[in-house]
C-alpha cells in the first residue's frame, strides 16, 4: 500500500474520531463544527476522487470549498462564545492562501502543497477536539447552546 494512501485513510480516521467526540459531547458549537469539517472533507474526496485535476493547487472546486469552510468557522467564531471556532477560522485562511499561493507559484512542489493542506486539516481537527474537551460534561443549557445571545440573556437573567 502507498505512503499517500495510509496517510489519508489515517486523516480519514482522525477526522472520524473527532467529529464523533464533537457530535456526541460537544454543544452546539461543536456539532457544527464536525458537520463543517466533514460536508468538506466528503466534498473534497468526491471531486479529489472523481477527477486528478482537482489535486492541483488553485483548483476553483477546491478553492470553493476552501471558502465555504472559512466562511463557516467565521460565522461560527462570530455567533458564539467559544474561542475554538477563531483557531479554526485561522487554519482555514492559511489552507486558503496556501492554494492561492500554490497556483500563483508553480514551482511549488505538490508534495508540499498537500503536506499543508493536511497539517492545517489537522490543526482545525485539533481544535474541534479540545474544544469539545473543555466543554464541562454537566454544562449548563445556556453554555451548551453556546450562542452569545442565550449567554447575554443568561448574564440578565441572574443579574
Amino acid at each position: 500500500m502507498h505512503p499517500h494512501v495510509i496517510l489519508a485513510l489515517l486523516f480519514d480516521a482522525v477526522l472520524l474520531a473527532v467529529c464523533i467526540y464533537a457530535l456526541c459531547r460537544g454543544g452546539r458549537p461543536e456539532r457544527f463544527g464536525a458537520a463543517i469539517n466533514l460536508l468538506a472533507t466528503m466534498a473534497s474526496n468526491f471531486f479529489r476522487l472523481r477527477d486528478v485535476v482537482h489535486l492541483a493547487p488553485a483548483d476553483v472546486a477546491i478553492l470553493s470549498i476552501d471558502v465555504a469552510v472559512l466562511a463557516g468557522f467565521f460565522s461560527l467564531a462570530i455567533t458564539t462564545i467559544r474561542f475554538w471556532p477563531i483557531w479554526a477560522a485561522g487554519f482555514a485562511l492559511s489552507n486558503l492562501f496556501m492554494s492561492l499561493l500554490g497556483g500563483l507559484l508553480p514551482r511549488v512542489p505538490l508534495f508540499a502543497y498537500h503536506t499543508q493542506l493536511g497539517i492545517y486539516a489537522y490543526l482545525a481537527l485539533g481544535a474541534l477536539a479540545l474544544g469539545t474537551y473543555r466543554l464541562p460534561r454537566n454544562a449548563e443549557p445556556h453554555l451548551r447552546n453556546g450562542s452569545r445571545r442565550s449567554w447575554l440573556q443568561h448574564l440578565k437573567e441572574t443579574n
